[in-house]
């Protein structure tokens, strides 16, 4: 085969099969016990197959490097795809001084379930709203936020597990 073109099998194989195993990652770490099943069998597979390409001809330095850019490239573009599916659940928690009460007023009526809490902070009191939701809305949770209140303190925190949740109909997985 061509060197240049072995070359490039063996780093788009290395893309190919880190972003799966990125997803099989996902997949393992949220219980989905078949999709991790899966997607891991093929990320090993790919995996046999460009490492033995690599390891058949040592002396070729272009498959090795072909090889380590292929996981860095792949490692990207794993990450790319896990945001862009965006898949599980996130637990959204907003800290307000002055505005507590109208934000989660405007997140009901955006049709997100939100759970009202009240504590004193260092100088004043504070009201604490908190929302579970997937993972896909939750920059449209952050924008209606801004808008009401630019001064809450947010995190973000991924939620593994989720059982007996309020999702607006259109939420719904």
């Amino acid at each position: 085969m061509n060197p240049v073109l072995e070359a490039l099998l063996i780093f788009g194989l290395r893309v190919l099969g880190l972003s799966i195993g990125t997803l099989a990652t996902l997949m393992t770490v949220q219980g989905r016990r078949f999709l991790a099943v899966v997607t891991n069998f093929f990320s090993a597979l790919v995996y046999v197959v460009a490492i033995g390409r690599v390891v058949s001809n040592l002396n070729n330095v272009w498959n090795i490097i072909a090889y380590c850019c292929g996981v860095a490239a792949g490692t990207l573009v794993g990450m790319a795809w896990e945001q862009r599916m965006a898949l599980g659940f996130a637990e959204v928690r907003f800290i307000s001084t002055e505005m507590g009460d109208a934000l989660a007023e405007a997140l009901r009526e955006a049709g997100f379930g939100v759970t009202e809490l009240y504590g004193h902070g260092r100088e004043s009191h504070v009201s604490i709203i908190e929302a579970i939701i997937p993972r896909k809305s939750v920059d449209e949770m952050l924008g209606i936020a801004k808008v009401v209140d630019e001064n809450a303190i947010v995190t973000v925190t991924e939620a593994r597990t989720v059982q007996r949740a309020y999702w607006k109909p259109d939420m719904r997985r």
